[in-house]
C-alpha cells in the first residue's frame, strides 16, 4: 500500500509539472515574427517564455526549384562549399542545390558503374559528401547497396553485404545513412541490426560494428539477466532477450573526429545521443541523467509522446543540434549540451512541420547562422534564420569557447538584457568569472543559474583565494589568540599557588 502510495504521488507530481510546463507555453506571446510558441528552460527545470534564436523564414518544395515535387526526401547533406545534397527517396534520385536553396544544381538519377555499365537507385535513404575525399556516399537502401560515386555520377566502390562471421548471414543488407571519417573509413546504419553501424575500412574491407548502444539497466533486463542464468536451455528459448535500441542517424565532428548518434526509440532514455570516439567509447556516459529534447512528456490529442531525436547535426562551431519527430522541434546545445534555442512546431505554418515526419536537419554557417528542416511527409525544406538575439549568444558563446572568458562577459550581459530567463547567460557569466578569478562573482551566477557543481568549484577557489590574501591576518590573530589563553592560564595559576593560606603561611 505505501509503494502504491509513492507512486500515486509521484504520477500526481509529474501531472502537475507537465500541466504547468503546457501552461507557461500557452503564455508565451506571439508576435508577427513567430508562427509557434518561444520557450527555453530554466534553472528550475520550468518552461518559460524566451526570446527566439531563429525564425522560419521560408519553406522549399521540389516545385519552387523547378523540378517535380519530392516524393518521400528522407536526408539532407551540405558539402564542404555549402552545396546541398537531397536524397529523394521516392524519385529514386539525389539533387545538388547551390548554397542559397534558390535553385537545383544536378540531378543524380544515373550512375556509371567501374565496368561501364549504367545503374540507377532504388529508395535511396542516406547522403554524404566527404570534405576529405570530395566524394559522394549513397545508401541506396532498396539495392541492398552503398555507393561511392565521384561528383560526375562515376561509380568508385559498391558495398554490399559483407561476407564475414561477424555479420549475420541470414540478415539483408539495407543501409539506412552513411558517413564517411577522414581515413577514409565508411559507416552505415542498417535497418536491421542492434549492433552499431557497420563499418568499413577506405578499401571496402569489413571490419566489423562500431558505436553499439548498451541495454538500459531496468529492473526487467536485470530480471532477465537472472532468469537466464539459471533457466535450462529450452527455457531460454522461449525467454525474450535483452537487446540494444538501434542507433538510426548519426553526423561527425570534421575537426575533432568525434561521431555523433541519435537514437528515436522511446522505450529507453539510454543513449539517446552518444558523443563517441574512434575507440568507440561512448563520452557523453557520465551523462546518464541528461535529458535530450523536452524535459516531459508532450500531450497531444489525449495522448503522451516523448521526445523521439531521428536526426543530429553538428555545426561548425561544435553546436549540437538535434531533431524532435514529435513535436518537430530542433534542440540546439553548445558544445557542452548546454541548451540554446528550441524552435519549429507541429503544424501547417512556416515553421511548422508533420508530427512524426520530420526527417533530416542540416546547419550552415560558422556560428550556424542558417538552420534546414526536411518534412518528408509535406516534401519541403523549411529556413530557419539567426534573429539578433541568437547572434549575439553564438558571439559570446564563440568568444568563451576560445578563451576569450572577459570579452564574453559583455555580450552574455546583453543577452540578459534581452532575456532575464535565459539560464545559459548566467552559466556563461559565472564560467566566465571562474576563469578571470573573479570567484565570489562566479559563485553568484552560478547560483542564479542553480548549477551546484559550477558553485562548488568557484567556493573552493573563493575560500583558497581568501585565506591567502588573509593568511597574515588570520596569523597574528591566532597568535593573539594563543597569548591571551596562555596568559589567562598563566595569572590564573599565580592566585591560586599550592601550600600557601590565605595569610601566606605554610599549612
Amino acid at each position: 500500500m505505501q509503494h502504491l502510495t509513492k507512486r500515486a504521488l509521484r504520477f500526481c507530481a509529474a501531472g502537475v509539472f507537465t500541466a504547468a510546463a503546457l501552461c507557461s507555453f500557452a503564455a508565451v506571446p506571439v508576435s508577427a515574427d513567430e508562427p509557434y510558441d518561444v520557450y527555453n528552460y530554466n534553472y528550475l527545470g520550468e518552461a518559460v517564455p524566451s526570446q527566439a534564436g531563429y525564425l522560419a523564414s521560408r519553406t522549399v518544395s521540389g516545385t519552387d526549384l523547378n523540378t517535380t515535387a519530392w516524393n518521400d526526401p528522407s536526408d539532407l547533406c551540405r558539402d564542404a562549399d555549402d552545396l546541398f545534397y537531397l536524397a529523394d527517396s521516392g524519385n529514386n534520385r539525389i539533387l545538388q542545390i547551390d548554397s542559397s536553396f534558390q535553385k537545383v544544381l544536378k540531378i543524380y538519377d544515373t550512375f556509371t558503374m567501374p565496368d561501364g555499365s549504367e545503374t540507377t537507385l532504388n529508395h535511396p535513404k542516406g547522403i554524404y559528401i566527404s570534405p576529405d575525399t570530395g566524394l559522394m556516399y549513397i545508401a541506396d537502401n532498396e539495392n541492398a547497396r552503398a555507393l561511392i560515386c565521384r561528383q560526375d555520377g562515376s561509380v568508385v566502390m559498391e558495398l554490399t553485404k559483407p561476407d564475414s562471421n561477424v555479420y549475420d548471414q541470414d540478415l539483408t543488407f539495407l543501409p539506412q545513412k552513411i558517413l564517411c571519417d577522414n581515413a577514409g573509413n565508411v559507416y552505415i546504419i542498417l535497418n536491421n541490426t542492434t549492433k552499431g553501424a557497420a563499418m568499413f575500412d577506405a578499401d571496402g574491407t569489413f571490419i566489423g560494428y562500431y558505436g553499439a548502444n548498451h541495454v538500459a539497466a531496468t529492473a526487467q533486463v536485470i530480471a532477465n539477466h537472472f532468469w537466464n542464468a539459471i533457466a535450462s536451455e529450452e527455457e531460454k528459448r522461449y525467454r525474450a532477450r535483452s537487446t540494444p535500441t538501434a542507433f538510426d542517424n548519426f553526423d561527425i565532428d570534421t575537426v575533432k573526429g568525434f561521431i555523433f548518434t541519435s537514437t528515436s526509440s522511446a522505450s529507453s532514455d539510454t543513449d539517446i545521443v552518444k558523443k563517441v570516439n574512434p575507440e568507440g567509447y561512448n563520452l557523453f556516459s557520465y551523462m546518464s541523467d541528461f535529458r535530450w529534447g523536452d524535459l516531459f512528456s508532450t500531450w497531444y490529442s489525449g495522448k503522451n509522446y516523448k521526445t523521439k531525436i531521428v536526426d543530429i547535426d553538428i555545426g561548425d562551431d561544435g553546436s549540437i543540434n538535434c531533431l524532435d519527430a514529435t513535436t518537430g522541434r530542433v534542440f540546439q546545445y553548445d558544445k557542452e549540451a548546454d541548451l540554446l534555442f528550441i524552435m519549429g512546431t507541429v503544424g501547417d505554418q512556416v515553421g511548422g512541420f508533420t508530427a512524426g515526419s520530420v526527417s533530416a536537419l542540416e546547419t550552415r554557417g560558422e556560428n550556424c547562422e542558417t538552420i534546414y528542416v526536411l518534412d518528408s511527409a509535406k516534401g519541403t525544406v523549411t529556413v530557419f534564420e539567426q534573429t539578433v538575439f541568437g547572434s549575439i549568444v553564438h558571439e559570446a558563446d564563440a568568444l568563451y569557447n576560445g578563451g576569450y572568458y572577459q570579452e564574453a562577459l559583455e555580450p552574455w550581459m546583453e543577452v540578459l538584457k534581452r532575456d532575464g530567463n535565459y539560464r545559459r547567460a548566467y552559466l556563461g557569466i559565472s564560467s566566465a568569472y571562474y576563469n578571470m578569478g573573479m570567484y565570489k562573482e562566479s559563485m553568484e551566477y552560478a547560483k542564479k543559474a542553480d548549477s551546484s557543481q559550477r558553485y562548488n568549484r568557484a567556493f573552493e577557489r573563493y575560500r583558497s583565494q581568501w585565506l591567502k590574501a588573509h593568511f597574515t591576518a588570520i596569523l597574528a590573530a591566532a597568535a593573539a589568540l594563543f597569548a591571551a589563553v596562555y596568559g589567562w592560564r598563566y595569572l590564573g595559576k599565580k592566585r591560586h599557588i599550592p601550600g600557601k593560606d590565605k595569610g601566606g603561611n605554610a599549612s
